[in-house]
């Protein structure tokens, strides 16, 4: 048996509600189940360095989010509204996102329905410089 794509399932903690720093750690171009394009960007709690996925479209009319986290990051958006970026324009920036609790509930793996709370970023804004930190 080929065992090279076998990893331990990520633990999922539930981050605290609120207005939170994040870093950009990764941003991967992809395509969602239903077709759209969109990036999946890591993003790294700065008080907890516990890292999350979101998953941003970038289908007209679905951008909201890419916007909201390109701008946060300072990319700045041309006269005709376009944005020409690239990853390495987000890499490593700090931004703020808001985070907001929502019920969860799944089947475990032992056929148990288990329910629960978990946290989803919502909005991002720009991480303003502190400069006592």
């Amino acid at each position: 048996m080929d065992m090279n794509q076998e990893k331990a399932p990520s633990k999922r903690k539930l981050l605290p509600e609120g207005n939170r720093g994040f870093e950009v750690v990764s941003c991967e171009p992809s395509v969602s189940k239903s077709g759209n394009d969109m990036f999946i960007v890591e993003l790294k709690d700065i008080e907890t360095q516990y890292i999350d996925k979101v998953y941003l479209v970038a289908t007209q009319g679905k951008r909201w989010a890419l916007k909201q986290l390109l701008t946060s990051c300072g990319v700045p958006a041309g006269k005709d509204g376009v944005y020409d970026w690239s990853t390495s324009d987000i890499l490593g920036k700090e931004v703020n996102g808001e985070v907001e609790h929502e019920d969860n509930e799944y089947i475990n793996r032992e056929g148990v329905t288990i329910k629960g709370k978990q946290h989803r970023i919502v909005s991002f804004t720009e991480r303003e410089w502190d400069a006592d930190k």
